[in-house]
């Protein structure tokens, strides 16, 4: 996990530019790292969905435009490229012992959500390690009664957003996009749906369907999600720091939930669960 101080770029003037960051504070903090019923530690989960004015007129014709050249490629409202999010974190250790802490990032674009804590990558083996995050869930040492504070950087979540888009419209292995640096990736190639394996057997090889997906119709994360792993009583705090580079956000950020919700778009993305299909036996 890398631990950060950024310098702002601003611009000269009055008039805000893109390069202008906005700051969206998470509504309430995490708090976790207590026994629970069962005696496990606790986690704590958030969601901040980033408040993203309904589609204007010309951009639903500039789209409709894209679209009918990348045929059949879907092409979405919000795409990578058009925001560069981090995200600013602080823990704070509430015990007398030290401990440790992880903070995973995943998330959700216009079409997909992704949560790894409900995937099954190969329901056939118990010993097959759980499917990854999109970002982050690396240790970080947090003393006793002290503070630690952090960065997730703008390349760390934009190479997330393309992860997301790869791993749910690709169907790519979640290890392999997560593994795999993408960022600067100018397309992907969709695959066909996972096979889970037959016993003692290698699960069957995916093999590519349909057109590579361009970069200009990947989808940009809309919404962050955030899970809380301490080993000791901690609280996490964080706030979002995004640049617009197209002014697709709401001028009002989280206010504009409940002063404008007309004025936002409303994204409804399918919770990616992909339940491996069941090999044919061969014939006899």
């Amino acid at each position: 996990m890398r631990i950060a101080v950024t310098a702002l770029v601003t611009c000269a003037g009055l008039a805000a530019c893109a390069n202008d960051p906005e700051y969206i504070a998470a509504p309430d903090p995490l708090e976790a790292g207590v026994a629970g019923m069962t005696g496990q530690l606790t986690q704590a989960k958030a969601q901040l969905q980033l408040p993203i004015k309904t589609e204007s007129a010309d951009d639903a014709r500039s789209r409709a435009a894209l679209a009918a050249k990348l045929d059949p490629i879907e092409v979405p409202y919000v795409r990578v490229g058009d925001l560069e999010l981090e995200i600013e974190w602080t823990i704070q250790n509430l015990d007398t012992d030290d401990g440790q802490a992880k903070i995973e990032v995943n998330g959700a674009n216009e079409f997909f959500a992704y949560d790894p804590s409900i995937i099954v990558l190969d329901p056939g083996n118990k010993e097959a390690p759980p499917a990854p995050g999109l970002a982050g869930d690396i240790p970080i040492d947090v003393p006793a009664g002290k503070a630690v504070s952090g960065l997730f950087t703008e390349d760390q979540l934009r190479e997330a957003s393309i992860d997301l888009d790869q791993i749910t419209r690709g169907n790519v292995n979640p290890f392999y996009a997560t593994l795999t640096v993408s960022k600067n990736a100018q397309s992907f190639q969709p695959l066909t749906p996972p096979v889970a394996a037959a016993p003692g057997a290698e699960p069957p090889k995916q093999t590519p369907v349909g057109d590579p997906i361009p970069r200009e119709a990947f989808a940009e994360m809309t919404r962050i999600d955030l899970v809380f792993k301490p080993t000791k009583h901690m609280v996490l705090t964080y706030d979002v720091r995004v640049r617009d580079l197209r002014g697709i956000m709401h001028e009002l950020l989280l206010a504009a939930v409940t002063e404008k919700p007309n004025e936002l778009e409303t994204f409804n993305p399918v919770q990616y669960n992909p339940t491996p299909a069941t090999p044919t036996p061969r014939a006899p």
